[in-house]
């Protein structure tokens, strides 16, 4: 079998095609995997080429067939991001199985083949809304949070180790946009994104702009604030220009230890002790690998009359975080190791969300899943392989030239597909443990 795995952000998804690279292959299967630039330039246009295509959303399988007439019945959908339901307002969640609507949307729904679902949760929109799709529903587990995708490394003794988890798209966009742009495609005054504000209409950009300085400001104020017996690491969003960083940390008196752009999160928090964030899907992360945890929401109040409804702040696994009220608390708790957090709400959350109980194996029940949905065939998939590999060499490389020429740099999503990168991708997760 031959099977095409979208990379949609290079740090986020390329530990999970690595993994799924390997325990594809040891079923004696060809996983392929492709980016924003091979998905959208038509390669997929030859999808009967594959015997399963695992794309991130179902807006991503509309963008790549935009024909209703003419869709593939070969399509899974398998999330990057899919903890939005945790807030209480599971319009996010649904969004991405459904559409942002869902009648419009419902050729494309129809046509999928199986949806992979994180956490057993995740299955409630299906029995709500379409009941008959349950049926091509299968719960795998968080994809990142398979042993495969964990680096197991040592780590330094008597090393502190503080990370911050940076989230600020607007302030430091990695696609280089003007602000005047960033501020105009993010509005909700004149363009289409009811979606994102729904129920905050009083809501619009100046109050998502006004929230990111607050946690900017917050997190530079807490840097400052710690000793210098502590490292400090920062991890960049996919979607920031990890140059801003990289130039910030060259001017202040801090010294701060800016994490590879295209390190999976997973492999950079497992470096750390204790992570200082604002209120992020990072904390499953975090809990899942036994991290202490301090979120800096509660440091400025008003920041909380800024919030949109649909946003991360109401994801209800922070009622079982450490969540200080002022710098000064939050730097006394890091000195004094006291980091405490409510067992009972988020053992819960992390077994409804990201299926912790059986995550570990999420890679093999992906592809247990996959399997059991489609039928081999007899075609020879590994010369098909080769020669699509080559054609995307081909192609990445004249953008890679182009890129040379603009004097632009890749950045999360424009990753290149060089031989270089495919290699480093192949070899990013750890190896199987044969039974």
């Amino acid at each position: 079998m031959l099977i095409y795995f979208h990379i949609d952000e290079l740090a986020r998804d390329s530990i999970v095609a690595s993994s799924l690279k390997r325990a594809f292959e040891s079923e004696g299967h060809k996983l392929f995997y492709g980016n924003r630039y091979l998905t959208e330039s038509r390669l997929l246009k030859f999808h009967k080429l594959f015997d399963a295509i695992i794309l991130p959303s179902l807006q991503h399988f509309i963008d790549t067939f935009p024909d209703a007439s003419k869709l593939p019945s070969n399509i899974f959908i398998l999330q990057t991001e899919a903890i939005a339901q945790a807030t209480g307002t599971p319009r996010r969640l649904q969004g991405k199985y459904f559409g942002s609507d869902p009648v419009a949307c419902a050729p494309w729904h129809k046509a999928v083949s199986c949806f992979l679902l994180w956490g057993e949760a995740h299955r409630q929109p299906f029995i709500d809304n379409y009941p008959e799709y349950v049926s091509k529903t299968s719960v795998v587990g968080h994809p990142r949070f398979s042993d495969l995708c964990f680096k197991h490394h040592n780590k330094e003794k008597n090393v502190k180790k503080i990370g911050f988890v940076s989230r600020f798209n607007f302030l430091n966009p990695s696609s280089g946009e003007n602000p005047f742009s960033v501020i105009y495609r993010g509005m909700r005054y004149g363009n289409n994104l009811e979606h994102v504000f729904e129920g905050s209409m009083n809501k619009d950009i100046e109050d998502r702009v006004y929230t990111e300085v607050i946690d900017y400001r917050i997190m530079l104020q807490i840097m400052d604030s710690l000793d210098e017996e502590y490292e400090l690491y920062v991890r960049p969003h996919p979607r920031e220009d990890r140059n801003g960083w990289i130039d910030l940390s060259k001017k202040i008196n801090i010294n701060l230890n800016v994490a590879e752009w295209d390190q999976p999160f997973g492999h950079w928090i497992e470096e750390i002790d204790i992570l200082v964030t604002p209120p992020s899907t990072g904390l499953y992360d975090a809990f899942f690998r036994n991290k202490r945890v301090l979120v800096t929401h509660k440091i400025t109040p008003h920041r909380r009359k800024h919030l949109l409804k649909q946003s991360d702040d109401n994801n209800q696994i922070l009622d079982g975080c450490c969540t200080p009220e002022s710098v000064d608390e939050l730097v006394s708790r890091i000195s004094l190791n006291d980091i405490p957090y409510n067992k009972e709400i988020v053992d819960p959350m992390l077994e409804q969300q990201v299926g912790s109980k059986f995550a570990k194996n999420s890679t093999s029940n992906i592809v247990d899943s996959i399997l059991s949905f489609t039928s081999e065939r007899s075609t020879n998939d590994s010369f098909i392989f080769y020669i699509l590999l080559v054609a995307s060499f081909t192609i990445s490389y004249l953008r890679k030239l182009k890129f040379l020429l603009l004097g632009k740099e890749e950045q999360g999503s424009s990753f290149h597909y060089s031989i270089k990168r495919y290699l480093w991708i192949k070899n990013l997760s750890s190896p199987l443990i044969k039974k």
